[in-house]
């Protein structure tokens, strides 16, 4: 018997001064089916999407030419690949079991034979380089049952990428001491709320931007000592004001990192985790750093973040750690959460928007129940 096997495609390449549009880069397609019982495995085994999860870095798969990365392009007319939770129905596989949950990078559809095939035959097409990490190798975790202790959703969350990134970021580049002082930039976001509070927990002196009155105030509930709009209230300014910087958390690229070298402290450490201020607009029209000098005058430490590289490292201090502060009530965290798959492409353009759009929370797309 056949079942419906909904799923987001990628249709366009996205030019590099514009988001994605829903209906034309990223299509929701009804018409695929799958019979369940019947699909072969081919030693894999058979999983349903339960969530999906939108991330800011899925901007930079949908490029238009090939650039150097540690993450390929999306193919063009396969189905989209991006974080999710799913559950095991039919298992060939050794260690995966039928019921089993599982996070991870897979294909947004209703029901995937894993690891995912579909669309790879030209991903090793572009010459790409040697350190290219293959985000489409298949690699899912399980996840134990929380037993009511916290929703599922919080591994799609504080418990998946966003809270790995922060808390591995910090742990193995920040090499944070007691009343030091970090700036974390984009810090209402997923990923910046967590690094904000960890930082809190670790001793520090935080300061942290947002792009609306709203999100500073979030911002300072989550125990950030200086909070500020960098829309009114200009980067550099403030950082000469509040400043010297021990660390400096980057998720926004540009001018903001300008800013911080020009306020470090000597032997700063720099996170580079992302540039949202630069995803939507054309490499000849980003803004040019001019203080480059400093970084080798000031004995700067910069590191470009992939977490992927460091799980195998820090996964289990984490694991250790972070659900003991959730229970405890340490951690905050918030969600804005959609239901159905087709709502999938307006939620990822709505993250992707100047400033992150409106929204305070992690976006969560349900795609089924249980």
């Amino acid at each position: 018997m056949l079942t419906p096997n909904p799923r987001i495609v990628f249709a366009k390449r996205v030019p590099a001064d514009s988001l994605p549009i829903p209906g034309e880069h990223l299509i929701h397609d009804p018409t695929p089916t799958i019979d369940l019982d019947a699909v072969p495995l081919r030693g894999g085994y058979l999983t349903k999407t339960l969530m999906i999860a939108p991330e800011p870095f899925l901007r930079e798969r949908m490029r238009e030419r090939h650039v150097d990365s540690y993450s390929m392009h999306f193919v063009l007319g396969a189905p989209v690949v991006g974080f999710a939770l799913v559950v095991v129905l039919r298992s060939e596989k050794e260690g995966i079991n039928v019921g089993d949950h599982l996070y991870g990078m897979t294909h947004w559809e209703a029901y995937t034979v894993q690891p995912y095939i579909e669309g790879r035959a030209d991903l090793k097409s572009g010459n790409y380089p040697d350190w290219t990490i293959d985000l489409e190798a298949g690699g899912m975790s399980a996840v134990p049952d929380p037993k009511g202790a916290y929703p599922w959703s919080l591994y799609l969350g504080i418990l998946g990428g966003p809270g790995l990134t922060a808390y591995c970021g910090l742990e193995a580049y920040g090499d944070a001491k007691a009343g030091e002082t970090i700036y974390v930039s984009s810090g209402a976001g997923t990923v910046g709320s967590v690094v904000i509070q960890l930082a809190k927990h670790r001793g520090l002196r935080v300061i942290a931007s947002a792009g609306s009155d709203a999100k500073v105030e979030y911002m300072r509930s989550l125990g950030a000592d200086v909070a500020f709009n960098y829309k009114t209230h200009p980067v550099s300014k403030t950082l000469k004001e509040h400043g010297p910087l021990d660390i400096y958390w980057d998720n926004v690229g540009g001018e903001s990192v300008e800013a911080a070298i020009e306020n470090a402290r000597t032997r700063a450490r720099f996170i580079m985790c992302g540039t949202l201020s630069e995803y939507n607009t054309p490499p000849d029209e980003c803004y040019g750093v001019k203080n480059t000098g400093k970084i080798f005058k000031k004995l700067l430490q910069i590191r470009g973040l992939f977490v992927g590289d460091l799980i195998p490292t820090y996964a289990g201090k984490f694991y250790a750690e972070m659900p003991q502060l959730m229970a405890q009530g340490k951690m905050v965290w918030k969600e804005v959460v959609s239901e159905g798959l087709e709502s999938a492409p307006e939620a990822l353009r709505a993250l992707l928007q100047s400033g992150g759009g409106d929204d305070l929370g992690k976006p969560i797309i349900v795609v089924a129940k249980e």
